[in-house]
């Protein structure tokens, strides 16, 4: 199981959700993700609501410092 993994079934969201609720609250960042049809946009709208925990932020920070350089 990956980190998304983990941390989307806590909120009972997806992996992609966790990812973009995660860029959501990077504060510099907007992400602009694609839809081809209405069931990709209501699984994108699930990124929004809720709040990752601070925890949650932190490993996720963790895990993608080597692609922010």
């Amino acid at each position: 199981m990956t980190l998304l993994q983990a941390i989307g079934q806590t909120h009972d969201r997806t992996p992609a959700q966790v990812a973009l609720n995660w860029l959501i609250g990077q504060g510099n960042t907007i992400p602009i993700p694609g839809a081809k049809n209405l069931k990709q946009a209501e699984q994108n709208a699930g990124a929004l609501g809720w709040e990752l925990t601070e925890a949650e932020r932190q490993a996720i920070d963790e895990a993608t410092r080597s692609w922010k350089n």
